[in-house]
């Protein structure tokens, strides 16, 4: 999802309608010119921004507004060093000219000022890249000044003007379903849907004879019995008599069945098992 500190065009307090939505001789007089004679520019709203550092997809967000079109001011590098040619390397890609040079001639002029070119994003690396639906025109002066320029040195041109889109909206698209994938995985989260889901409350059991001592041992009313799993089915073990108590003193099977019943259904016994324990329990 795009997200930008400023929005530079609701800034400006437009009235209802307008947009900043200029034509190519307005942006070569009125921007470009005045960018690179140092004069002030009509409204602060075009970012300076090194577009061949990155990506197109990564431009949208640097820009300073914008939805479906982006404007950047950005200097230019030579490919050679002692060449006028353009490095055109971007990102992951490079950018390629298409169609041929517009020149730009305002009203009145017998000559023209500036020149766009269009240029359209290839990804990986030449001449087999992948093209892409990322178009950008490029507006440039017609006769530049750059003795400035030092000598070896690898800049062409302090600044172009730059208009970024794509021709079939998909990143606006891209967006959209990011923001949606984001919203949708936000409501996930609050939802658990899982059976396993407990509470404390859940953890208590509803017969209060039935106890969990810390080694997972079940008591009852005071008397130890230890319970070990085979194949599904549970056997007795060994009973521990605690001190001071006299619970085997008249204990017959009749009332061992009884108590063991509060164990519900997490012991399977019969009365054969009983009656095979040793005979002290049926004195």
């Amino acid at each position: 999802m795009m997200k930008r500190e400023r929005d530079a065009e609701a800034e400006l307090n437009l009235p209802p309608g307008f947009r900043f939505h200029p034509t190519d001789e307005e942006l070569v007089v009125h921007y470009l010119c005045k960018k690179i004679s140092y004069q002030c520019l009509p409204v602060p709203i075009i970012a300076e921004v090194d577009l061949y550092k990155y990506d197109p997809q990564q431009l949208p967000e640097k820009a300073l507004f914008g939805t479906k079109e982006w404007y950047f001011f950005t200097p230019r590098d030579r490919k050679y060093p002692n060449g006028s040619r353009p490095n055109r390397a971007a990102g992951s890609g490079y950018w390629k000219a298409t169609g041929a040079d517009k020149p730009i001639r305002p009203a009145g002029c017998a000559t023209h000022i500036g020149i766009k070119k269009a240029l359209v994003f290839y990804s990986g690396k030449a001449p087999k890249g992948v093209k892409t639906n990322w178009i950008m025109h490029e507006y440039r002066l017609a006769e530049p000044n750059r003795t400035s320029n030092k000598k070896g040195s690898l800049r062409l041109d302090e600044w172009v003007l730059c208009r970024l889109y794509n021709k079939k909206n998909n990143w606006q698209i891209n967006q959209n379903k990011k923001e949606q994938s984001m919203n949708v995985n936000t409501i996930d989260s609050f939802d658990t849907g899982s059976d396993s889901f407990t509470t404390l409350e859940s953890d208590i059991e509803n017969d209060s004879h039935i106890k969990l001592n810390h080694k997972g041992n079940q008591s009852l009313d005071g008397r130890q019995t230890t319970m070990t799993s085979t194949e599904g089915s549970y056997s007795m073990g060994e009973c521990v008599k605690e001190e001071g108590s006299d619970w085997f003193t008249d204990f017959n099977l009749d009332e061992l069945q009884s108590s063991l019943s509060a164990f519900g259904d997490q012991i399977n016994y019969d009365y054969n098992y009983f009656s095979n324990l040793p005979t002290f329990w049926n004195n």
